[in-house]
């Protein structure tokens, strides 16, 4: 009975962070069905509007690293739930009466902060200390259902947006949102020591550390975090990288209609991407648990590469296209999942948050320039065939990243260990 107690623990925690998950990062997913009824209530230009949410991103990235601080000087995350709480509920409210882009873009700012404290950072930390045993598994799981609330959200959302208006429906939103996060901060603490639990499969790891084994995912080289040091540098680069490529698809339903298909074989081609998005999280993370962060990252590396070759050929009608955009998708696994986990495997759970917090900040920026430099190259050239290209060389500087990486930390560990 005493076992099944502390099973249950842990399942009360996997489920409650991947609602999370789905609140804070599936729902904004969703957010764009809000751009056209804000724009025309507000008489104001769609990037106008938009506005507001590109320095939301750009908040949460740089109050990231302030979270992970604020976390290692002692904070007790409920506090800090609490707080971001109030932010995210705060900040929606004033977004959804705002008489003008001012106030939206003023109270993306505090939405921002909100956020830092509720997301993709938060939501790995969790997994990764409760979790030793199929950590890659259960992170792939709650990113894939960030993916499965997106989907679910946007027809419901524009359902509720015509009945109620979008002020109301935003309100909704923002009230799921709030409810998504609660959960966690009532029952999970960060820590299972806090409660006199081992993270779980932290036994069985023990009992099996003189078998010899292949880097397995939960296996941490602890390498020392040094920001300038050259294996931290690579990881950035392939960061960005990797981030610049996942933007493509904001242009995806354009680039359909560019090939001369239908707007509705555009979204279809997006939605494609979607789902590629969505099945290749849940499969990184269980391949990750049996090969290793940096073998499953290299196969997520190989599918967007075919799917971008397919994309900029045509080859093969509607059918093939979306069969590309599809395999483009599985770029997204390794933008939030494989970093995360290779982050961790690099550095170690004592230092995940410091290295993961600053590599936070890199992604925003990246996802904020990302989406722009695509348009403008479209704008120059007249053709998504140049942003292709880029991604294609952008694929290929990742895995050249990837490639030291693995020698680096693998073969020649120049960087000092931490010591336990």
């Amino acid at each position: 009975m005493e076992k099944r107690d502390l099973n249950i623990r842990y399942v009360v925690v996997a489920v409650a962070v991947c609602l999370m998950a789905c609140g804070t990062m599936g729902l904004p997913n969703a957010y764009g069905v809000f751009y056209t009824p804000m724009s025309d209530a507000l008489g104001a230009g769609r990037g106008a509007v938009t506005m507001h949410m590109s320095i939301s991103n750009l908040v949460i990235g740089l109050f990231t690293p302030i979270v992970a601080r604020s976390l290692a000087h002692g904070h007790k995350m409920r506090n800090v739930l609490m707080v971001a709480t109030a932010l995210v509920l705060l900040s929606g409210v004033v977004i959804a009466f705002a008489p003008n882009t001012l106030i939206m873009d003023v109270a993306a700012v505090v939405r921002g902060i909100g956020f830092a404290a509720v997301a993709m950072f938060i939501i790995t930390l969790y997994i990764g200390n409760w979790f030793k045993k199929g950590r890659g598994t259960i992170t792939g799981i709650a990113l894939s259902g960030s993916g499965i609330g997106s989907a679910i959200a946007s027809p419901i959302v524009t359902a509720c947006i015509q009945s109620f208006g979008y002020q109301v429906a935003y309100l909704g939103f923002v009230a799921f949102t709030v409810l998504t996060i609660l959960p966690v901060m009532l029952f999970c603490p960060l820590t299972p020591e806090e409660v006199g639990l081992k993270p779980y499969g932290a036994d069985e790891e023990d009992e099996g550390e003189s078998a010899e084994t292949t880097e397995p995912a939960s296996e941490n080289l602890s390498l020392k975090l040094v920001l300038l040091s050259p294996t931290f540098i690579v990881l950035v680069i392939f960061v960005v990288a990797i981030v610049l490529i996942t933007t493509l698809s904001g242009h995806m339903a354009s680039l359909a209609q560019d090939y001369g298909y239908s707007a509705q074989v555009g979204a279809l081609l997006l939605s494609a991407s979607m789902v590629g998005n969505v099945v290749s999280k849940f499969a990184l993370g269980a391949i990750a648990d049996r090969i290793g962060a940096f073998r499953a990252c290299v196969i997520s590396l190989v599918t967007t590469l075919v799917g971008l070759l397919l994309i900029l050929f045509n080859l093969g009608g509607q059918t093939a296209l979306l069969a590309s955009g599809f395999l483009y998708g599985t770029c997204f696994s390794i933008g939030s999942l494989g970093i995360s986990l290779l982050t961790r495997y690099i550095f170690g759970d004592e230092q995940y948050a410091d290295a993961y917090s600053t590599i936070s900040l890199v992604t925003s920026v990246a996802s904020a320039l990302g989406v722009t430099a695509a348009g403008l190259a479209y704008d120059i050239t007249g053709s998504y065939a140049a942003p292709i290209i880029a991604g294609i060389v952008l694929v290929g500087i990742a895995g050249g990243c990837l490639a030291y990486l693995h020698w680096r930390v693998t073969t020649r560990p120049w960087e000092k260990r931490v010591q336990a």
